[in-house]
């Protein structure tokens, strides 16, 4: 398991590297929250404006990268069977996630999640990579729509928790509108050659590539283990 998408894609180094750079600000999104879980800070990660809008860079971050990987995976020609593996691979992992997630959180558990999400963006958006433009427009559309308030799924989130019995709060929920949209500007900004930032590598970018390349395993991995060293710390220090 190498990215948020598809080990199809084709590797550029600069999105790796952007994906590197997501998944620590990540892990360092979900330390934080853990400080608050375990009664070490008193912050709020949900409603203090600082770290919403830090979320948000993050989130951004990799859904701009699984729209430009998809533009550079599937632009000349779109392999059925590929896409195919990988929405199945990440509808997997989804279930994973929402089955450990009852397990961990009960009252909180993840129905729609990045992974989730991600799962029904990647063919979306690989619908789009002939017509970027049109991808553009729909983007800023579902962005501006859901800003002002007439593009939202709110209805069908009701009916979810009234007949279906989804939590009321989640621990992880990325909403189809607006982040919709941002997997279609990428999609944009690749066939636009907008994303033209060349680095240099070295050691340290290196790493962060490599990061990048191994972010859903990562994703998986990095919450069990930061809440079983918080645990640890809590036995220890006998709170």
């Amino acid at each position: 398991m190498r990215d948020f998408s598809s080990n199809s894609f084709s590797r550029n180094y600069e999105i790796d590297l952007l994906r590197g750079l997501a998944i620590v600000l990540m892990v360092i999104f979900h330390f934080s929250y853990d400080l608050t879980v375990f009664g070490w800070a008193d912050f709020s990660t949900s409603k203090d404006i600082e770290w919403r809008i830090f979320r948000t860079i993050i989130v951004s971050s990799f859904l701009l990268a699984v729209g430009m990987s998809s533009y550079l995976a599937y632009r000349k020609s779109i392999n059925k069977k590929k896409l195919a593996k990988a929405v199945a691979k990440l509808f997997a992992v989804s279930l994973f996630i929402t089955l450990g997630s009852l397990f961990m959180h009960p009252s909180t558990w993840v129905y729609f999640g990045i992974i989730h999400f991600i799962t029904l963006a990647l063919p979306i958006s690989v619908i789009f990579v002939r017509a970027p433009n049109v991808a553009f427009v729909i983007g800023i559309a579902c962005i501006v729509g859901y800003a002002i308030g007439i593009v939202n799924l709110t209805p069908i989130w009701e009916w979810s928790v009234l007949h279906l019995g989804i939590p009321t709060r989640t621990v992880d929920l990325v909403s189809f509108f607006p982040w919709i949209g941002v997997v279609l500007i990428g999609v944009f900004v690749m066939h636009k050659a907008l994303f033209q930032i060349k680095v240099k590598s070295n050691r340290v970018l290196n790493k962060l590539v490599f990061l990048g390349q191994h972010s859903l395993l990562i994703y998986l991995i990095h919450q069990p283990i930061l809440y079983g060293l918080f645990g640890l710390a809590d036995m220890m220090l006998g709170r």
